[in-house]
């Protein structure tokens, strides 16, 4: 196996280099994987530009390495890994849990006092490079039948599905979805495929609005043209939905989701905000007994998505609206801006 490989490296804010490192090496309970696919996520760009909380707070420590959506195969593994093997296809969680601390020894991830994020937030490093390693506990296996195409967006596929679980959505439910990225378009999806009677999303462009069609959505709303409470006051009995799943970092729209929401109903946001938010309505949830939860554990969700992907009912490739070979992700950095009337999903093609 090759001793150097292609890292594309963020020192700072715009300052992405594609230099020259060292293959890491691996510990006994580590898989060096080799990356196929990678796609560029709206986090990894807001980091690229700096214009983001994560930066401004110092939560980001450079230089490091980007990238937590990605599909590849096992290079290599560690002495004491016993589930992986040289050649296994893989994909991984995007939380690096400590495996030392109180709650991960109770076998409580998602709790872990040390956890590290791949490739953003106090970064584990990422998926742009043509290597990482990834802790056992962390890797999952891709089955033959799942492209690498697709592996590489199981990790949004995993976020869709907390929203699902966090809002509790249940056959018969009404859902509204806020937001027409890739996370909003799988959670459509998603909640039809738990029994959802009908869907809305909300977006404001007229590609995604027809993508997230395609993936299931009922109704779609144009925010710059419609008002999401009259639409809802024309397609619901009550111009009230069950289970709201916010993913659109709108503030307004986290707002008007408290009016929005029956009573006793559930919010799952699964989006950043990156403010404090004033005047929040909180007398709407206190009096309609709404529970607002913030979603951000993907643990468990993986062998769920996995296996819809691996049964055909979750098929996401159609979302890939750019691919790119590696030494072309800076282009595809200024891409994810220039193009984002159409652009859902770039990704790095590492064979390409």
């Amino acid at each position: 196996m090759q001793n150097m490989m292609r890292v594309a490296r963020l020192f700072g804010p715009r300052d992405l280099r594609l230099i020259s490192m060292p293959v890491p090496e691996i510990g006994p309970h580590d898989v060096l994987c080799k990356v196929r696919r990678a796609c560029i996520c709206g986090t990894d760009l807001a980091i690229y530009s700096g214009d983001c909380s994560f930066v401004r707070n110092g939560e980001v420590d450079f230089p490091m390495t980007q990238g937590h959506e990605w599909s590849g195969v096992a290079a290599a593994v560690g002495s004491s890994v016993t589930r992986f093997k040289p050649g296994d296809r893989v994909v991984s969680d995007n939380g690096i849990a400590c495996g030392k601390c109180p709650a991960c020894l109770c076998g409580d991830l998602a709790n872990c006092r040390n956890v590290r994020s791949l490739g953003t937030v106090h970064a584990w490093d990422g998926a742009f490079a043509e290597y990482l390693v990834m802790p056992e506990r962390s890797v999952f296996h891709l089955a033959d039948s799942i492209s690498f195409d697709e592996g590489a967006l199981m990790e949004p596929a995993t976020i869709a599905y907390s929203g699902i679980r966090g809002a509790e959505v249940k056959p018969g439910d009404t859902v509204l979805i806020n937001g027409s990225g890739s996370i909003g378009i799988i959670a459509a999806r998603l909640a039809k495929l738990t029994g959802a009677t009908k869907v809305f999303l909300t977006g404001r462009k007229e590609f995604k609005l027809n993508k997230a069609k395609e993936f299931g959505a009922d109704v779609t709303i144009d925010t710059t043209k419609e008002s999401v409470f009259e639409v809802l006051s024309r397609e619901t009995p009550t111009g009230k939905v069950d289970r709201i799943i916010e993913t659109s970092g709108s503030i307004q729209l986290l707002k008007d989701s408290l009016r929005q929401v029956a009573c006793g109903g559930i919010i799952a946001a699964i989006a950043f905000y990156e403010k404090n938010i004033p005047e929040l309505p909180i007398d709407q949830l206190v009096f309609g007994n709404v529970t607002l939860r913030g979603v951000a554990d993907s643990t468990r969700t993986h062998q769920p998505v996995l296996r819809l992907m691996e049964s055909g009912r979750l098929r996401m490739s159609s979302l890939i609206t750019g691919r790119y070979r590696f030494a072309d992700i800076l282009q595809a950095y200024r891409d994810m801006t220039e193009k984002n009337d159409t652009r859902i999903k770039l990704l790095l093609d590492f064979e390409a």
